[in-house]
């Protein structure tokens, strides 16, 4: 094992017509090539698009996913005066509550998902993560221990899969549950476009150690470069979601701008133009980021 660290059901037929629906329901590419700085599609769902008139999409374009690179896994980032936050374990009930909070603080996150949890009732919420520009990760289907399981790539492969059919977007990065991971995990994620991302400050919001612990942890441990973990699921996060308005502008009182972990890394987002539905998250040209990708529609 290369490092240890605390962090924290779709059936085969099911996920199969997630991944044959999803290019038509989003207009975007099936299988994007693998940053973006913020499940399925059912046949009634796909009626309902295939009925509605063309949107004035024109000149518009939406993001379908983020290409990485690396053959190891990621701390941190380079020494300068930025920091990434990444939440783990969603989407859950207090999702929602933590896109408020980054809303009202003006701050982006990446978002590491647990596949077997994202289904149409967090539709919404995932795009809404995407028109905000946080990012979407991968952290496995059910949240193994990777360093024993047997079908790493089919944990991480089934949740790029519900991932991309719920929201059109297909994840860069991934979080290896617990931080467990080996070379083997590595170069797995790696053949599938996704870097192995892990952390370098860990407040344990987990266990809940209060309001004040979370915060002062977190602060302690901060450095250039960093990437902080934290959780949106895996339990009541009332403590987390109430340390970070404080963390943010803390971070910001210290000079440090807050960026997504692919934006950290210096990975690229991907987009392609929108060809019937943009999904309330379509941009102009004009407004894509530096150093955007753009990929033909299929």
């Amino acid at each position: 094992m290369l490092r240890r660290a605390r962090g924290l059901g779709l059936t085969g037929s099911v996920l199969g017509m997630l991944a044959a629906t999803a290019p038509l329901a989003f207009g975007g590419a099936a299988t994007p090539s693998p940053a973006h700085a913020r499940a399925p599609v059912y046949p009634h769902a796909l009626a309902v698009l295939r009925s509605e008139p063309p949107p004035h999409s024109a000149g518009m374009y939406r993001i379908v996913g983020c290409r990485s690179g690396g053959a190891r896994a990621y701390t941190g980032g380079p020494a300068r005066r930025e920091v990434a936050i990444g939440f783990d374990d969603g989407p859950a009930a207090d999702t929602p509550s933590f896109l408020s909070m980054l809303e009202r603080e003006h701050t982006r996150a990446t978002f590491f998902m647990i596949g077997e949890q994202v289904n149409p009732a967090f539709r919404a919420t995932l795009l809404r993560e995407l028109r905000d520009g946080d990012v979407l990760g991968d952290h496995t289907f059910t949240h193994p221990d990777l360093d024993i399981s047997g079908d790493v790539r089919g944990q991480l492969a089934r949740t790029l899969a519900v991932i991309r059919a719920l929201s059109g977007y297909t994840p860069c990065v991934f979080r290896p549950p617990y931080g467990y991971y080996n070379a083997s995990v590595v170069r797995t994620a790696r053949s599938l476009g996704l870097a192995t991302v892990l952390w370098n400050v860990d407040p344990t919001d987990w266990a809940r150690p209060g309001t004040g612990a979370i915060e002062s942890r977190v602060l302690a441990q901060v450095r250039p470069g960093s990437i902080i973990i934290s959780h949106d699921g895996g339990g009541p996060r009332a403590e987390t979601l109430a340390a970070y308005p404080r963390i943010i502008a803390a971070l910001h009182a210290r000079g440090y701008r807050i960026v997504t972990i692919p934006e950290l890394l210096g990975f690229r987002d991907v987009y392609v133009p929108c060809i019937r539905l943009c999904d309330g998250i379509g941009v102009t040209r004009r407004q894509l980021p530096r150093g955007a990708i753009i990929e033909r529609a299929p």
